[in-house]
């Protein structure tokens, strides 16, 4: 997760310290996530709710149908079906499978991971900082250092280095094997980056991919689903979605248990919000549009 605050941007390598080779630099103030202790915390809240809340795990909706007698909406699960006055679809990448009409809005696609870890005895230079690295060929990765990064990073990106192989990141959930285009690209990727790095012996010890929901205007779909009163819509959040779906699922919350219109609310950006006209024309025009920088 990232916020801007006081960009500091300069040429060279003056504050750039262990990066190599660097042209420019730019520095704000950042933060990352841990997913594992951020579900840890949300379960704990529901543990804490108790009796006001009904879990259902491994239990997938395959079905949205209208009751009109009941002015409500039907819920359909392996499980049995339930009634809702209000939905709001949040599967990101996978929301036109109940929600044809986004399957051109929002296309899942798949990124790569690696922890790349330091072998025991060797050593290497303490990181500081989150990065953003885009090299001289134009490749773009990113990285989060795991206690202090003299143990190991977690690094991910390299979509240059795949996007031409279509086949194997593009319009697909499938998220059970590797990238093949990537592979080999973040084995040596530290040492080649970072001073200090060099004989650190660090190593991709795991790698994985993940289905990310890129849309095709590159911004998120947000607010009622034209067409479907009272279902919502938070998805689309084109892989840098960590710096707008907490504000924006807020939003959406507000507008649920206030009822007002999605201009009305100030955590709402304007230029997200899900249009008959922004679902019309991904329908419309070139297949994946322009999704990534």
């Amino acid at each position: 997760m990232r916020y801007t605050k006081d960009i500091d941007f300069v040429y060279g390598p003056d504050k750039a310290g262990i990066v190599k080779d660097v042209k420019a630099s730019a520095t704000y103030e950042a933060a990352s996530l841990d997913p594992y202790k951020l579900i840890l915390g949300l379960l704990q809240r529901v543990l804490e709710i108790g009796k006001h809340v009904n879990m259902q795990t491994n239990t997938p909706v395959t079905a949205v149908r209208e009751d009109t007698v009941n002015e409500a909406w039907i819920v359909d699960t392996p499980r049995g079906s339930i009634k809702a006055q209000k939905i709001v679809h949040a599967s990101n990448a996978y929301v036109s499978t109940l929600l044809r009409e986004y399957a051109k809005s929002v296309i899942p696609c798949r990124g790569i991971c690696t922890y790349v870890a330091v072998p025991e005895g060797k050593s290497a230079a303490k990181l500081t900082n989150l990065y953003v690295i885009r090299d001289a060929a134009g490749v773009l990765s990113y990285l989060i250092p795991h206690s202090g990064g003299t143990d190991g990073v977690v690094v991910g990106g390299s979509s240059r280095v795949f996007r031409p192989f279509r086949e194997q990141w593009y319009n697909t959930v499938d998220d059970s094997t590797l990238i093949e285009a990537s592979n080999g690209f973040f084995d040596t990727f530290m040492q080649r980056t970072f001073h200090g790095w060099e004989n650190s012996g660090a190593y991709v010890k795991e790698a994985w991919t993940g289905v990310m929901g890129y849309s095709f205007d590159s911004l998120p779909h947000l607010g009622e689903v034209p067409g479907k009163p009272s279902q919502y819509i938070v998805a689309g959040f084109n892989g840098h979605g960590m710096p707008v779906v907490w504000l924006a699922a807020k939003g959406i919350a507000e507008m649920i248990k206030s009822g007002k219109a999605y201009e009305d609310v100030k955590y709402l950006p304007r230029i997200g919000k899900t249009t008959a006209q922004r679902i019309q024309a991904a329908q419309n025009g070139r297949e994946g549009g322009d999704i990534f920088d």
